[in-house]
């Protein structure tokens, strides 16, 4: 089922905070993330022409061992514009290499771009038109509704987006009730304070969002 042909009712309700509110972070999201490819050019074609993306930046980058750089000298370091002010860089080592295993710590299992309800269906069938296999979209509970790919390096890509309306942000649409992150928490910590620890430091809301 196309995300809209969803029932607006199923839609998330508004939230209404209990306990603590949500505080704002020194950090403003994401500045770029930076990721690796062993063939730029390709990279460029698919960024650019599937994904709509611009790109926007082109340079090297020396070897610096004393800041945790790439093991490798002059290496290409680009940049395209993923949207709301946030860059997505490539650093393209050699060809060769052993792949990442995404499904290891320290690994990225998958990278999620939000798109807007009302453009989700059409992005979804643009990337199947370049001939790539697109699962989704699919419900995942609550506002999410997402589809799934891979780029032409293997990173899994998502296409994610809200049910929500424009009243809820993503921040808040992510929010539980008591009841819900407690039931989580008893799983992960045996020590009922370290649950209570937890709770206190969660903005919270009175009712499912769903």
């Amino acid at each position: 089922m196309a995300v809209t042909d969803a029932d607006p009712k199923a839609r998330p309700k508004k939230a209404k905070f209990t306990g603590t509110t949500l505080t704002t972070p020194t950090t403003r999201g994401v500045d770029h993330l930076a990721l690796v490819t062993d063939d730029m050019a390709e990279t460029m074609e698919f960024y650019t022409e599937v994904m709509g993306m611009q790109l926007l930046h082109v340079r090297r980058v020396p070897y610096a061992p004393d800041r945790g750089q790439p093991p490798y000298d002059d290496l290409r370091h680009y940049f395209f514009g993923m949207g709301n002010d946030s860059l997505l860089a490539f650093f393209e080592y050699p060809k060769g290499l052993d792949r990442s295993d995404r499904d290891l710590p320290g690994g990225m299992q998958h990278l999620a771009f939000h798109v807007p309800p009302d453009k989700l269906d059409g992005m979804v069938e643009h990337v199947k038109s370049h001939g790539i296999d697109v699962v989704g979209p699919v419900s995942l509970g609550g506002r999410f509704w997402s589809a799934y790919f891979y780029d032409n390096n293997g990173i899994r890509l998502e296409l994610a987006t809200s049910l929500a309306g424009n009243d809820i942000s993503n921040v808040e649409s992510v929010l539980q009730t008591e009841e819900e992150a407690r039931e989580e928490l008893e799983t992960l910590f045996d020590d009922g304070e370290d649950v209570e620890r937890w709770l206190k430091a969660m903005p919270l809301v009175d009712e499912p969002l769903a």
